[in-house]
C-alpha cells in the first residue's frame, strides 16, 4: 500500500486489510510515520505489518522495496495506490514545479508501483490492483486542481488499460474514485468545502474516509473476482456516470 501512513483512507485501508487477515506493508514517504503505523496496525491485528520508507517517484527504491517484501513475504498480490499530491492554484499562474510534482506523484507514481509489481503478479498467477483516484477527474469543478485532476483522468485510462493486458494473467485492476471525503488532511484544511458541496450531494452528506476504504476493500477481494477496469464512483450520487 503506498501513502498508507497518513490518518485518513490510505491508513484506514491498510487496517481494513489487516483486519481481513491480509499481510500489510505500510510505505509512505515519511520514515517516522511509517514506523508508528506499522507498528500500531500490528499491535491491533495478528497479522504480520511490516514497514517501508517510500517515495512513489523513486523507481529504484520501489524496486527495492519490492525485492526484499518478495524475498520476505512473497510477491505482492494486492496493490493498492493511494499516494497523492495536491496543490491549489490558479491555472493561469500555476507554477510548472508544482504542476510536475503533482503529475509525478499521482500519475507516474501508480504507473511506478504497478509496473513494478506487475511482473511479480503474473508470476503468481495473478493479483489485484486497486488506484485512488476522484470524480475530479471528470467533474471540472474549477477550484485550483487542474493538474490533480488531469492526474486522476490518466489514472482511470491506467486503471482500464492495466485491467485489458493484465486479464489474461488474471490480474484484476479497478479505481476508487472519490468524491468530498472527510477524515483526509485536505478536508481537514478546508472545512469550508463541506458547508459548500455537501447540500449539492443526493444523498444529503459528505462521504467519510471509511466508505472509501469499504470500496477498496471490496474490490481487493475475491467477492469482486469478476469485476476489472472499472471506477468505482464513491461520491453520494454527488457524480453519476453515464
Amino acid at each position: 500500500m503506498t501513502g498508507s501512513a497518513g490518518h485518513g483512507i490510505g491508513q484506514g485501508i491498510a487496517r481494513r486489510l489487516a483486519a481481513g487477515g491480509a499481510t500489510v506493508i505500510v510505505t509512505d514517504s515519511n520514515e517516522r510515520r511509517t514506523k508508528e503505523v506499522a507498528e500500531a496496525i500490528g499491535r491491533d491485528h495478528d497479522v504480520t505489518v511490516a514497514g517501508y520508507t517510500m517515495d512513489v517517484t523513486d523507481r529504484a527504491r520501489i524496486a527495492e522495496v519490492l525485492d526484499e517484501v518478495g524475498r520476505k513475504y512473497g510477491n505482492v498480490q494486492i496493490l493498492v495506490n493511494n499516494a497523492a499530491w495536491n496543490v491549489l492554484g490558479d491555472v493561469f499562474e500555476y507554477d510548472f514545479a508544482d504542476w510536475d510534482r503533482v503529475l509525478d506523484v499521482d500519475l507516474n507514481g501508480p504507473y511506478n508501483t504497478t509496473r513494478l509489481a506487475l511482473p511479480g503478479m503474473r508470476d503468481a498467477g495473478g493479483g489485484v490492483i486497486v488506484n485512488i483516484s476522484s470524480i475530479g477527474a471528470d467533474v471540472a469543478a474549477g477550484s485550483g486542481e487542474t493538474p490533480y485532476a488531469v492526474a486522476k483522468g490518466g489514472l482511470n485510462t491506467l486503471t482500464r488499460q492495466i485491467a485489458r493486458v493484465g486479464g489474461p494473467h488474471k490480474i484484476r485492476c479497478n479505481a476508487v474514485a472519490l468524491g468530498l471525503v472527510t477524515g483526509t488532511r485536505f478536508t481537514d484544511m478546508r472545512p469550508h468545502l463541506i458547508e459548500e458541496v455537501a447540500p449539492l450531494i443526493p444523498l444529503g452528506r459528505p462521504g467519510h474516509a471509511s466508505d472509501v476504504v469499504e470500496a477498496a476493500a471490496f474490490l481487493a477481494s475475491d467477492r469482486a473476482s469478476f469485476i476489472t477496469g472499472e471506477i468505482l464512483n464513491v461520491s453520494g450520487g454527488f457524480y453519476m456516470r453515464t
